[in-house]
């Protein structure tokens, strides 16, 4: 909190912000331009905009926090000013010539305590700001006209603006964290720590919008918000500093990238936002005692929350012997459990490693169930199911198959971000019917896409029929399409389905 001398320079400060920056810019020289020159004007406005942004930081550190507030605040403005190749130095010249002219229009007991936040700004640019990156990439330059008057293709322009937002991506993370924090200086000095995950966080959201651009599915990218959302929430944080965060992101792609390529990622960013602020919905649980096998879900849901192994594998085990068929136990308990636990990791009531023990304790249970797995008729088919590179979560590609293989398939699964070239020779080894694709997140559809249009330049396999599935074909109906995939079924038995009539409909 601000004291009444503090209260008192600030109030003058903001009274005499005209007078103080035009004296400001007379003395860094901003106001000599050529007369008539556009250019000038635009660079006067400029200056005169962040001077008067300066002046307000200060006023507003004065009411606050003080010293430390205003040095955090210069700090982030230093790195924003850098990320648009302005140098250091010229942030230290202008509040140099605030401090001058402060001395010069207030009095001196009021100048003498704005002056100490000013110099306590200047001190802190000559230490590296707290969010540098190594390098910073270079703004792409507008692509030439095509001179021949042809359109590039919907696609075209999507993977185009997808493959911009990863290219400055290294440079637009930190701008956009430090724009965030230039807007409200009194959150920097609050964050401590969680600055840098704030960049981290940065990484993640243009990774994930990067993936929904090029897919030209907003509502990919806006599924994702409303999970970090939840996830910020759950933390205890102010859901308004996603909403902000995003709309910091939009700013520095804005200045980034050339306007035919910004449009896409800001109009989905925009969306997000809108869906963010329409309302939070809460999640409800995907285990119900009214559903199918309600109750011996809820009882196995129980024993892995409690971490009690052994009662977990025993209500399963007993189920089977009282003549539970195990595609049920597949469908109507294991799979709605593993939906309720990343839910509760998602709304922070379990932690990641009680996630990954009630994963683990599924997996045994799997694998006592094994033996029973297997159907005597064999379809005389063969499946090789994977999750894809980089997608670490593999208990959905195992589901899938389990389900195969009751099916009476040869299943051959490969586990959790095998690498494609090895997927394509085990396809090509195992000769198999169908390729089961697996994907949890955004971030993966690349590999995803990778992957496919392997298989179908492999002329070993470039009749395998692929399926894909995982959260993200749950938000988007039709993206395994856009992927170049044949198929997708929102459950691992479903996926048999699929499979077998793609394969009717070919006459194979």
């Amino acid at each position: 909190m601000g004291t009444p001398e503090r209260d008192r320079a600030a109030d003058e400060l903001l009274a005499r912000r005209g007078p103080l920056v035009d004296a400001a810019i007379g003395r860094i020289g901003a106001a000599r331009r050529a007369p008539g020159g556009g250019g000038g004007r635009e660079d006067l406005a400029r200056r005169r905009e962040d001077i008067g942004a300066h002046v307000d930081a200060l006023a507003a550190a004065l009411r606050e926090a003080g010293a430390p507030q205003f040095s955090e605040y210069c700090a982030f403005t230093a790195v924003f000013l850098e990320g648009l190749g302005v140098p250091r130095s010229a942030l230290g010249a202008a509040l140099d010539a605030l401090g001058e002219s402060v001395g010069e229009q207030l009095a001196p007991a009021l100048s003498a305590v704005a002056q100490a936040a000013l110099s306590a700004g200047r001190r802190r640019l000559e230490a590296s700001p707290l969010v540098t990156p190594v390098a910073l990439a270079n703004i792409p330059a507008e692509p030439p006209a095509r001179g021949d008057g042809a359109q590039t293709p919907a696609r075209g322009k999507a993977a185009e603006a997808a493959d911009a937002i990863a290219r400055v991506a290294p440079r637009v993370a930190p701008m956009s964290v430090a724009l965030g924090y230039m807007r409200r200086p009194g959150d920097a000095l609050a964050h401590g720590a969680r600055r840098g995950r704030c960049l981290e966080d940065a990484r993640h959201h243009l990774d994930q919008l990067a993936a929904a651009v090029e897919l030209q599915t907003p509502a990919l990218f806006g599924e994702y918000a409303d999970w970090v959302q939840s996830l910020l929430t759950s933390f205890g944080l102010d859901p308004a500093e996603l909403v902000n965060h995003l709309g910091a992101l939009g700013d520095a792609i804005a200045m980034a990238l050339p306007d035919h390529l910004a449009e896409a990622p800001r109009r989905y960013l925009a969306a997000a936002i809108d869906r963010l602020t329409a309302g939070h919905v809460a999640i409800p649980s995907f285990v119900q005692p009214e559903a199918p096998l309600g109750v011996l879900a809820c009882d196995y849901l129980d024993a892995l929350l409690q971490g009690d192994r052994g009662r977990a594998l025993r209500l399963v085990r007993e189920s089977v012997e009282a003549g539970t068929p195990v595609k049920d136990i597949y469908a109507h308990v294991f799979q709605p459990c593993q939906y309720e636990i990343g839910r509760l990791w998602q709304t922070h009531q379990i932690s990641i490693a009680e996630e990954h023990y009630c994963t683990a304790i599924t997996q045994t249970s799997l694998s006592q169930l094994y033996p029973l797995v297997f159907n005597a008729d064999r379809a005389g088919r063969r499946l090789v199911a994977t999750s894809v590179d980089g997608n670490l979560h593999e208990i959905g590609a195992r589901f899938v198959a389990d389900f195969f293989e009751m099916a009476g398939w040869d299943t051959f699964y490969l586990g959790a971000s095998t690498p494609a070239r090895d997927v394509i020779d085990e396809v090509a080894r195992r000769r198999a019917d169908v390729l089961a694709v697996s994907a949890t997140l955004g971030e993966h559809l690349r590999s995803v896409r990778a992957l496919i249009a392997a298989a179908r330049d492999d002329g070993r396999c470039c009749n395998v029929v692929v399926l894909v599935g995982g959260q993200p074909f749950r938000v988007v109906r039709d993206l395994w399409r856009q992927l170049g995939a044949d198929g997708s079924a929102p459950t691992a038995e479903g996926a048999v389905r699929v499979a077998q009539g793609l394969l009717a409909a070919r006459g194979a």
